[in-house]
């Protein structure tokens, strides 16, 4: 033993040459010596910490997963559209005399928008009436000669040829009066039509027409716009087909600055659906009698939608994206010993929305996932829960620092 120290001692010692030690050859060797004994020191305490950090249980908190009806609210946009938008031609052709409205004008059913001159109309309706009345004095005259033959003829003073005569002059008489008074009517019809109407209440939004223009029954003379009831369309993807229904409230949000947003419920679902953008149409109207919005807004409808039955539901902050592609739960449960531990769990997911996700296959109601805590955790990792809550209780409040973000990315091998 004493020999073997001394040669390893010797290797230790200096290089001798000629007596004397040659310091300038081992002050290397002798810093690679303590390098790598420190190197030693380093990597042991590394290990006897992470030893310790394995022994101590992961502090987490959970929540436990329900089976309820999946609620969710939808937003869907569109445009504030009038459902009566009208660009109001003349009856009859002429010339424009007044015109009794401008853009911007309310005006009523019936309300006067533009006057025709009228002047030609009316002495031809003086001239058709002159003519019935004319006809109608010839027909009582007729009447009256028929009334005196029939008296005649019973005592025998008028052939019955001349009876039959009278009575069919009568019906001449009486046919010409029709005739007559039908054009008449006419003739006031055409002398009304002179004056242009508003066909329904609305907003005058552009005149199209000024006096001494002619105007045929096809030019547009005013544009007028329904603004009492607007009208909202919107695209709604196919999944929430079935979902929506008419009547359903919906809750509109004009992006305009308003008190509140206004009620408003489906009208009519187009089921044709739009193959190209997967989606279809559904209509719902809004009242504006009080003037606070306009056609052209854009606006945003809010549906709350529900599942007919009822479902796995999990919250968001549960979900640990694994890389590489694929989603994962950390669930807890109770082991043998009694030790809560980690427990991994892969699940398949369908809706998302309101911080919540709809589990399709993985969990069942009861479950208790991690949401905080979920990082790095290992499986049959002992844990220790910090907070346990129900996911009908809605999300805690983040904890500082952290950043609300619902998805985690796991460790590699996690």
């Amino acid at each position: 033993m004493r020999g073997i120290f001394t040669a390893g001692a010797a290797r230790m010692c200096p290089t001798v040459e000629g007596g004397r030690v040659s310091d300038r050859i081992q002050a290397p060797r002798r810093a690679a010596q303590n390098q790598f004994v420190r190197w030693l020191l380093a990597a042991f305490m590394g290990l006897t910490s992470a030893v310790l950090a394995a022994a101590e249980p992961a502090v987490v908190d959970t929540v436990r997963v329900d089976e309820r009806r999946w609620q969710q609210t939808v937003p869907l946009y569109g445009t504030l559209t009038s459902p009566r938008d009208a660009d109001v031609t003349p009856r009859i052709a002429g010339l424009v005399e007044t015109v009794a409205v401008d853009a911007g004008d309310r005006v009523k059913a019936g309300d006067t928008l533009i006057e025709l001159d009228r002047a030609l109309s009316r002495l031809e309706l003086d001239t058709l009436q002159a003519s019935a009345d004319e006809a109608a004095a010839q027909l009582e005259e007729a009447r009256r000669l028929l009334r005196e033959a029939d008296r005649l003829a019973g005592r025998g003073a008028v052939s019955q040829s001349e009876l039959e005569a009278r009575r069919s002059q009568v019906a001449v008489r009486a046919a010409a009066v029709q005739r007559l008074r039908a054009e008449v009517a006419a003739q006031r019809e055409r002398l009304a039509r002179h004056t242009l109407i508003a066909p329904f209440d609305g907003v005058v939004r552009a005149r199209r027409v000024d006096p001494g223009e002619y105007v045929a029954q096809t030019t547009p003379a005013v544009s007028l716009v329904a603004t009492d009831t607007l009208r909202l369309d919107v695209s709604a993807p196919q999944q929430y087909f079935g979902l929506i229904e008419p009547g359903m409230g919906v809750r509109v949000e004009p992006e305009t600055p308003i008190d509140a947003p206004i009620n408003a419920k489906v009208d009519v679902i187009v089921g044709a659906s739009d193959a190209t953008a997967r989606s279809f149409l559904v209509r719902m109207f809004v009242d504006n009698r009080d003037g606070a919005l306009t056609p052209g807004m854009s606006a945003k409808a809010m549906l709350e939608l529900a599942s007919a039955e009822a479902v796995v539901i999990a919250p968001r902050d549960a979900l640990v994206r694994v890389p590489g592609g694929g989603t994962r739960m950390w669930l807890v449960r109770e082991g043998d010993d009694g030790t809560l531990r980690a427990v991994k769990r892969q699940v398949s997911l369908g809706r998302s929305a309101n911080n919540e996700v709809e589990v399709l296959d993985g969990l069942e109601a009861g479950d208790r996932v991690v949401v905080r805590g979920n990082e790095s955790l290992e499986a049959g990792q002992p844990v220790r829960i910090r907070d346990e809550r129900s996911a009908s209780a809605g999300p805690s409040a983040d904890p500082p620092g952290n950043d609300g973000r619902s998805l985690r990315l796991s460790q590699p091998g996690g």
